[in-house]
């Protein structure tokens, strides 16, 4: 039996509802939280149904759905084109009673069990809803030298639990616990990689771990291709390309590889301060959280020794520097790398031997060839005599090769 959102059973036909499913319009209503699906069961099993199958209302546009407990047998769908296909179904199987002239669905269906994991999809890629770089203050791109996000992980039907009190969803309440999908979930998968990270590794400062997961990160799917990323809601999985840096960071997360990362680029907190001291206007929020004023002392981001390196706007040419650390046994590096398109990118050493714990400085120069404000990509690679690989992404937006001038 069909009713809208079944919010209400006074509208219902007990007789009409009594030992079959239930189906109901899962709307805009229930995002907003003036409908619960906690309600269309209490319809359900007033009306004595045997289940519910809650149908997606075609209004309801990229709205990500998560687990929903059900005292009863009953399942979503979320796909609003399967909804479709699910009501032509219902609407061609509708039997009239010709004595009480009310209607109900003359076919059969069951509910069966849950997904089966599909191993045929290419794995991992970029959710259409997954946040992308660059991540400016503003339109000048200020600040903005930072290479966001910093890697990817699981998120996308990889549910994580958290407790029910600490969610305002009414289908949550009196639940030992709550489950949530989505690109929020890679957060706490990270956090457990690097919490892995630091008991291989307990001197590790919090840039040592994220450097040792960003730069062993793959740029891979499980068949050996680039790494997708989906581009618009509709027909995501047709509608897609290669990822860039600003997509996936440094790539999909690989916590074998970084439990033996080789090299790290590693920042103290006093970089950071420095750092943040030099954005205009972050002295009151800087004492505030850190209860110390900001010095002289302040650089911009480019020059943070991070696993990575952004140029928001390369004015003609400028050079970067990266320190790196040696965590493992003595090894000789060979350096290569791919400049982003519309500059030349010159890394020096080309090679070099370096000995346990020791530090390697590594120069970058960036010289603009044309004038662009399209962001490219490149990416410097470090291999290493013992096979550890260092990847390090290299993002440049405005590009301006010369000056224009006017003569008057």
């Amino acid at each position: 039996m069909y009713v809208s959102e079944c919010q209400d059973p006074s509208s219902l036909s007990t007789d009409v509802v009594q030992g079959n499913l239930l189906l109901c319009s899962y709307s805009i209503r229930f995002v907003l939280g003036l409908s619960t699906i906690k309600q269309a069961l209490e319809t359900a099993k007033n009306l004595t149904a045997v289940g519910v199958v809650f149908y997606m209302d075609p209004y309801v546009i990229g709205f990500q759905l998560n687990p929903t407990p059900m005292d009863m047998p009953g399942m979503i769908i979320p796909s609003a084109s399967d909804s479709k296909i699910l009501l032509k179904y219902y609407n061609s199987s509708l039997e009239q009673d010709s004595v009480t002239n009310t209607f109900k669905f003359g076919a059969t269906a069951t509910i069966l069990g849950g997904l089966k994991a599909n191993y045929s999809n290419s794995a991992p890629n970029v959710m259409y809803y997954s946040a992308r770089g660059p991540d400016p203050e503003d339109s000048f791109l200020d600040d903005a030298d930072i290479l966001k996000p910093n890697l990817i992980a699981p998120g996308n039907f990889i549910w994580g639990a958290w407790s029910s009190v600490g969610t305002d969803s009414l289908e949550f309440q009196d639940e030992s616990f709550a489950m949530m999908s989505g690109t929020s979930m890679a957060a706490p998968h990270v956090a457990g990689l690097a919490a892995l990270v630091k008991q291989k590794f307990p001197s590790f400062s919090p840039s040592a771990i994220g450097s040792a997961l960003s730069t062993t990160a793959s740029m891979h799917d499980k068949k050996g291709e680039p790494i997708m990323a989906q581009r618009a809601y509709a027909n995501p999985d047709l509608n897609q390309s290669p990822a860039t840096p600003f997509d996936m960071g440094s790539g999909f997360v690989d916590v074998t590889s970084a439990l033996d990362p080789g090299l790290i680029f590693d920042s103290s907190f006093d970089d950071y301060f420095s750092f943040l001291c030099g954005i205009n206007g972050s002295g009151p929020v800087v004492l505030n959280y850190t209860n110390q004023n900001c010095g002289n002392s302040t650089i911009n981001g480019r020059d943070l020794n991070l696993p990575s390196i952004t140029i928001a706007k390369l004015n003609q040419t400028t050079t970067v520097e990266r320190v790196v650390t040696n965590t493992a046994g003595n090894e000789t590096y060979n350096l290569s790398w791919f400049a982003p398109y519309g500059v030349s990118v010159l890394v020096t050493p080309k090679r070099f031997f370096i000995e346990s714990g020791q530090k390697q400085v590594i120069t970058v120069t960036f010289n603009a060839t044309m004038n662009s404000s399209a962001a490219s990509f490149g990416r410097i690679s470090l291999y290493g005599s013992q096979r550890h690989i260092i990847s390090v992404p290299l993002s440049v937006i405005y590009k301006i090769s010369y000056n224009i001038t006017e003569n008057s």
